[in-house]
């Protein structure tokens, strides 16, 4: 698993650095979030493991907001997300993309793969991203997001077998991709991706899900003949049991005569 950061919005301090486990968040003198070693003075903790990004606030805290939306318990997170706590924006740093194919957009995707917006005008809708994407102003644009400080040709995304690639068109500024900006590279499945700092996008793919391995049949232990018992027959066994069930039909029919002659008595 990569490893996670929470940067500072103007870089003022050092990264907090955020491996796979429990961290606690809390204060320093100067009242500016930091890692701390006791929970107890932990404002939130943030649980990083294979099934995601986790985090909690403590009872006593106070609600805070990640991407604008405020949260009073417990939050799934994202590499890219923004923490807003105590008046700092930290953004949550996650894996950085790969680098662009410098080949042409001739060998698409091997899956379907869509853009689902979750933060911003077009939250809950899905693109196809199986043909070239082009995000801009302009109405006619694939992806239009009509805001000032786009231009009418922002970035263009492009299906390949490794994944989507993105390039930024002039001087857009670049793209967001996992709290990193960048005019050019390669999304993969769950990558954040962020046009103009509420606009937010996240890569889905089906996962590829290996072949599972044939089973391997387990050896015949062959027994020495004293320890080979014979097989019986069901006829055999059946005709075994049917004395038994003989005398128990014979026992309830004489219970039940004795139970009439002299219980009418």
């Amino acid at each position: 698993m990569n490893t996670l950061r929470l940067r500072f919005a103007n870089g003022e301090r050092d990264d907090l650095v955020l491996g796979a486990g429990v961290h606690a968040v809390g204060q320093d003198n100067d009242g500016n979030p930091c890692l701390v070693d006791d929970s107890h003075d932990a404002r939130l903790q943030i649980s990083i493991d294979r099934r995601g990004i986790w985090l909690q606030l403590r009872e006593q805290s106070q609600v805070i907001h990640v991407n604008g939306r405020p949260v009073r318990r417990m939050a799934m997170l994202r590499a890219g997300d923004v923490l807003h706590l105590d008046g700092v924006d930290l953004t949550l740093v996650g894996a950085r993309p790969g680098p662009a194919p410098a080949a042409a957009a001739n060998d698409p995707a091997s899956a379907r793969v869509v853009l689902r917006a979750v933060g911003g005008p077009h939250h809950g809708r899905c693109f196809d991203l199986d043909h070239p994407c082009v995000v801009g102003s302009q109405p006619d644009a694939d992806l239009c997001i009509a805001e000032p400080g786009i231009p009418d040709q922002h970035s263009r995304l492009e299906p390949h077998s490794d994944g989507i690639s993105f390039r930024a068109l002039g001087a857009s500024g670049g793209i967001e991709v996992n709290g990193h900006r960048l005019d050019e590279g390669l999304l993969m499945a769950g990558d954040q991706v962020v046009f103009n700092a509420s606009h937010r996008f996240v890569l889905e793919a089906p996962r590829v899900l290996a072949p599972p391995e044939p089973a391997v049949p387990e050896a015949a232990v062959e027994l020495p003949p004293s320890e080979v018992w014979p097989q019986r027959s069901p006829l055999m066994a059946s005709l075994r049991r049917l004395p038994w069930l003989l005398l128990a039909a014979l026992l309830m029919a004489g219970a039940l005569a004795l139970l009439l002659l002299y219980g009418a008595r």
